[in-house]
C-alpha cells in the first residue's frame, strides 16, 4: 500500500498558523466533486497527465508499453482502467480559475491584480496569497473515461466516430470531497485580504469548476457548507445569464466507458445540444459557417484556422436528483434519471438562440441512447425476447405568476399547434440574423444532412397510443404488449417499407455499417385525457424518393396535423 500524503500539508500549515496566532491568514473548506474532473489537456494517458495530475502510487508494468503511447479505448479499458496515480487539483489551477473569474468582473479585476499579482512584459508583481494543492480526503486514483464524437454520424449520416480515451479524477458514480485551502503570506497579506480572496475562491469554483472540459459538465464543485459570499459576487458575469431546467428521463439506458454500467453523463446533454444547434444553423447558413458558429458557441477540439482547441461561450452543468439510474419494477427494464441541467451563455444568445432550439429539440425527441424513438417495447428478431427501446424526456422550468405566491412548474417545450411552431422559429431566425448578419443565408436545401428549417424537414402530430404505456410514478410498464406502446408514427416507421432502410428508418449495426434514422418520434400525453399523441419529425436531406413516400404516408394518417415544415 502506497502512503497518501493528501491533505497532510494543509493540516500542518493550518496548525502552524494557529501556533503563530495567524489563523486569519489561513482559509480552507471542503468542496464536493459532483461527477468527474478531466486531467491533462490531451485525451490520452500521456506523460503530461502523469506529471501534472497525480501523486504516484504504483508503477507502470513493461507489458503496458510506454506512458506516451496512444491507445484506443478498448486497449485502455483492458490495460489502464485506472492509472497508478492519486489525483489532486494543483494550487496553480485553482489560482488560474480565480483569475479567470475575476477578469470577467471589472469591479474585481484591479483588486485581484493587487492581491494575486501579475506580469506585464518583464515586469512582475508578486502576489500576496498562496494557493495550496487540493487533495481528495481519501486517496482517489485517476479513472478511464471516453469522448465519443457523434456529430458526423448523427447530423451528416456518415460513419460512426472513433471514441477517444481520457482520464479523470472521479469514476462518474461517487462524489469526492476535496479540501481546498489558501493562506496569506505573513507580512504581506492582511486577514481582510485573505477573507476577500477566499470569497473569490468559493464563488469561482462554484461558477467555473475545475479541470478542462468544464463547459461540458466536467469538474463541477459544490461546497459542503453554506459559503458566506457577498451578494454582488454571486451574480453571473456581466452580460451572461443562466437558465436552469429540471428533467425526467425514462430510457432504454445510457452508458460511458463501461457499456454494461448505466450512466447518464453531462456529455450526453452537451452532444445533444451541439447536434441540435448544428441542425438549426444549417438551415440559415452555409455548412462552413454553421460549423464555425457552433464551434464558437460550444467550443471545439479542432478549430478551422489552426486545428487547435477553442473554448466556447456556453457552459452546461448537470446535477443528479434523488432518482438516478433506477431500474424499472418490471421487464423489459428501462431506467430513470431525474435531475437538473443549467445552461450559461451571453444573455441575448441564451434567450433568443439557444433556449428556442432546446424547446424544439425537447418536443420532437429525447436525449442519449435511443433518443429518436419514444420509450416502447420491441421484440428482438434474434431471440424473440422483448426489449425496451427509446426514451421519454420531459423538461420543466419554474416561473413566478402574478396571482400565485409560489413558483409554478411548467413544461419546457413548444405547444402542439402550428402557429406557435412557426412564430417561435421566425423569432429565432430574426435573432440569428441580428447576431450573425454576415453569415445569414436562409433557404439551405438539398444537403445530405439533418437540417431543421421550414424547407428541409416536416413535423406532424399523429394519434395514439391509446394510453401512456409506463407508470411514471412507480417506474413500471402499465402494458407489456408491444403494439400498445406505439402510436401511429411508430407504426409507420416500423412498416417493412421503412424499418431497417438506411434512407428512412436507419440501420442498427456495428461500426461503419450503422446508420441513423432520418425520423425522430416523441410521445406526448394529452392533458386531462388518457390518450397520447406522437410528434414525428422527418428530415428530408437531399432529394430521396423513399423519404418523400414516407412524408406522403405520414400526411395521410387519419387525424394527422402538420405542425411545421414541408408538405
Amino acid at each position: 500500500m502506497y502512503p497518501y500524503s493528501g491533505v497532510k500539508l494543509i493540516t500542518l500549515l493550518e496548525q502552524q498558523h494557529q501556533a503563530r496566532a495567524q489563523t486569519g491568514l489561513f482559509k480552507k473548506g471542503t468542496f464536493v466533486l459532483q461527477w468527474r474532473a478531466k486531467v491533462g489537456s490531451f485525451p490520452h494517458a500521456d506523460v503530461e497527465t502523469l506529471v501534472s495530475a497525480g501523486e504516484p502510487c504504483g508503477s507502470w508494468r513493461p507489458k503496458q508499453g510506454r506512458p506516451e503511447d496512444k491507445r484506443n479505448v478498448g486497449d485502455n479499458w483492458e490495460q489502464f482502467p485506472e492509472l497508478p496515480l492519486y489525483g489532486y487539483i494543483p494550487g496553480a489551477s485553482i489560482r488560474g480559475i480565480v483569475r479567470a473569474w475575476a477578469n470577467q468582473r471589472p469591479d474585481v479585476k484591479l483588486e485581484m491584480i493587487r492581491l494575486l499579482g501579475n506580469q506585464e512584459g518583464d515586469a512582475i508583481r508578486a502576489g500576496k496569497i498562496e494557493f495550496l494543492d487540493a487533495f481528495p480526503e481519501k486517496p482517489t486514483k485517476l479513472r478511464l473515461d471516453i469522448v465519443n464524437p457523434q456529430e458526423q454520424f448523427q447530423v451528416y449520416h456518415q460513419g460512426q466516430g472513433t471514441p477517444l480515451s481520457l482520464y479523470t479524477l472521479g469514476d462518474g458514480q461517487s462524489k469526492i470531497p476535496i479540501t481546498v485551502a489558501i493562506r496569506g503570506i505573513p507580512g504581506k497579506a492582511t486577514e481582510t485580504d485573505v477573507e476577500q480572496v477566499w470569497q473569490w475562491v468559493q464563488q469561482a469554483l462554484i461558477a467555473h469548476g475545475v479541470g478542462s472540459r468544464t463547459a461540458s459538465g466536467y469538474g463541477i464543485l459544490k461546497p459542503s457548507y453554506k459559503p458566506q459570499v457577498a451578494p454582488e459576487l454571486r451574480k453571473p458575469a456581466p452580460g451572461f445569464a443562466t437558465k436552469q431546467l429540471e428533467f425526467i428521463l425514462h430510457s432504454q439506458g445510457n452508458a460511458g466507458p463501461n457499456p454494461k454500467k448505466m450512466e447518464l453523463r453531462p456529455s450526453h446533454w452537451r452532444g445533444w445540444l451541439r447536434s441540435w444547434l448544428l441542425r438549426f444553423f444549417l438551415g440559415v447558413m452555409t455548412p462552413e459557417d454553421a460549423r464555425l458558429t457552433v464551434g464558437e458557441l460550444m467550443g471545439t477540439l479542432q478549430a478551422p484556422d489552426d486545428g487547435g482547441s477553442r473554448k466556447g461561450l456556453l457552459q452546461l452543468k448537470m446535477t443528479a436528483g434523488d432518482i438516478w439510474g433506477e431500474r424499472s419494477e418490471n421487464s423489459p427494464y428501462f431506467y430513470t434519471w431525474k435531475g437538473k441541467i443549467s445552461i450559461a451563455a451571453p444573455t441575448d444568445i441564451l434567450n433568443q438562440v439557444i433556449l428556442p432550439v432546446i424547446k424544439f429539440a425537447a418536443t420532437v425527441g429525447g436525449v442519449g441512447r435511443g433518443w429518436r424513438r419514444p420509450l416502447h417495447i420491441f421484440v428482438m428478431k434474434n431471440n424473440g425476447k422483448p426489449a425496451a427501446r427509446g426514451g421519454y424526456l420531459r423538461l420543466f422550468y419554474q416561473v413566478k405568476l402574478k396571482d400565485k405566491p409560489q413558483l409554478v412548474t411548467k413544461t419546457f417545450g413548444v405547444a402542439l399547434n402550428s402557429n406557435d411552431w412557426q412564430q417561435l422559429y421566425e423569432q429565432w431566425q430574426v435573432a440569428v440574423q441580428t447576431h450573425w448578419a454576415n453569415r445569414f443565408a436562409p433557404g439551405q436545401v438539398g444537403l445530405r444532412a439533418e437540417v431543421f428549417s421550414p424547407t428541409s424537414c416536416a413535423v406532424y402530430l399523429v394519434p395514439q397510443p391509446h394510453e401512456e404505456p409506463i407508470d411514471t410514478q412507480n417506474l413500471e410498464w402499465i402494458t407489456t404488449t408491444p403494439t400498445a406502446t406505439r402510436g401511429e408514427g411508430m407504426n409507420l416507421i416500423y412498416k417493412s417499407t421503412y424499418k431497417g432502410k438506411v434512407d428512412v428508418g436507419g440501420k442498427a449495426a456495428g461500426g461503419s455499417n450503422a446508420h441513423c434514422s432520418w425520423v425522430s418520434i416523441k410521445r406526448h400525453k394529452i392533458p386531462k385525457q388518457q390518450e397520447c399523441q406522437e410528434t414525428v419529425c422527418l428530415f428530408m436531406g437531399e432529394r430521396n424518393t423513399l423519404r418523400e413516400q414516407f412524408l406522403q404516408e405520414l400526411a395521410n394518417i387519419p387525424g394527422s396535423i402538420r405542425l411545421f415544415g414541408v408538405y
